[in-house]
């Protein structure tokens, strides 16, 4: 019985020996396995890094992007991986305004692999900002912070040109419980469009707001004041003109094109006994009045386009904003005045805007055969191509 315990015992012990061994192999895999994970993540990291800095690279030089493509990557190290991205842009050749697609294509080095990170972004021109057309008057104000009048043969008219391609607007949008402000007009003034007075919950001035603090600051803003004598754009050329003090509008401008701003206690008058052209200005494209609390259309100008009043968040309301249409100016929807602020806007700030759509990562590509650890982030991805 003492021999058969040894044997017993003998082979606990070799029992024991082999769990052992085998737990310490697991430790090991695990460990291992561990480490592998992080090596990967790090790289995913690098090649996500790596498309960030390719952004800021291309708000800088927006033809970074046809300097870096398969035949061209650009290689850079990031935290301690070897990355390599390239770009294929995509130009939408058929619509000015549509958006182009740029593919970035970030691919870092992992062992003898490749973990490679997609990003697709639509390109749009800054223009991106100006607002929808919605109506020939759009009032985004709070309904306590604003009043309207409308006399004479003033008109305000939503119903598509003749001829323009655009279909029928609301005479008037404005935001819901605002209806009661636009009861004041009288005389042969009228408000035509279907519905004329459009209530939309989803009607902002954001982010309008955002717009004009950019065009603010553009060093081809023309700011006007006094009497003006100068151009207000071309239908080739069309410009951004703010009006921040009293203007009054004089010297033979018949006609403009672009983006008008009038804001806080801006007053943009037109005088008809000045005009070479007496009663016919017309402005084609957006007007805005932003914290404009004197907005006083008398006289015979037209606006084909939109016009929008709004205010800032940070408007204390403490002047309502005086909407007084009077004499027979027109405020007429026309389409093609959204073309024009868009060339306006797209004119004064040089640069794209570029919006992400979608990112797509963990995708790993195995070297070729002969590829090993030591081979290069360009030597590694010459597979993909």
């Amino acid at each position: 019985m003492g021999r058969a315990m040894i044997i017993i015992c003998f082979g606990v012990l070799v029992a024991l020996g082999f769990v052992a061994h085998s737990t310490s192999m697991t430790g090991k895999m695990l460990n291992q396995e561990t480490v592998d994970y992080a090596e990967y993540t790090m790289a995913k990291n690098a090649a996500h890094t790596a498309i960030q800095m390719a952004m800021q690279e291309i708000n800088q030089d927006d033809d970074w992007p046809n300097n870096h493509d398969q035949s061209n990557p650009w290689v850079n190290e990031i935290q301690g991986v070897e990355v390599a991205l390239y770009t294929d842009y995509i130009q939408d050749t058929a619509d000015f305004w549509e958006p182009d697609s740029l593919w970035l294509y970030s691919n870092a080095k992992y062992k003898s692999e490749v973990v490679q990170v997609r990003s697709l972004y639509l390109k749009q021109k800054f223009s991106a900002l100006v607002p929808d057309f919605k109506s020939a008057l759009g009032v985004a104000a709070d309904p306590d912070n604003f009043t309207f009048s409308m006399g004479g043969n003033a008109s305000i008219t939503g119903d598509a040109p003749a001829g323009s391609g655009c279909e029928d607007m609301p005479g008037i949008t404005t935001l819901p419980g605002s209806e009661g402000n636009f009861d004041g007009y009288s005389g042969s003034s009228e408000i035509i469009g279907d519905p004329k007075i459009d209530p939309d919950p989803d009607f902002s001035y954001q982010p309008t707001d955002e717009l004009i603090a950019r065009l603010a600051n553009s060093p081809l803003t023309q700011y006007i004041s006094g009497n003006y004598k100068g151009t207000l754009g071309t239908q080739e050329s069309p410009g951004v003109f703010f009006v921040e003090d009293q203007a009054r509008l004089s010297g033979g401008i018949d006609e403009g094109y672009g983006i008008l701003v009038i804001r806080s206690s801006g007053e943009l008058e037109y005088e008809d006994g000045s005009l070479d052209i007496a009663g016919n200005f017309t402005f084609n494209g957006l007007v805005i009045f932003e914290n404009a609390y004197n907005f006083n259309a008398r006289g015979t100008p037209s606006i084909n386009g939109t016009v929008l009043v709004g205010h800032t968040e940070d408007y204390d309301g403490m002047d309502k904003i005086d909407i007084d249409l009077s004499g027979t100016i027109n405020l007429n929807y026309d389409c093609r005045g959204e073309n024009y602020a868009k060339m306006a806007a797209a004119n004064a700030i040089e640069q794209n805007l570029y919006t992400r759509v979608v990112s797509t990562e963990n995708i790993r590509y195995p070297a070729n055969q002969s590829s090993d650890e030591n081979s290069s982030i360009l030597d590694l991805i010459q597979n993909l191509f």
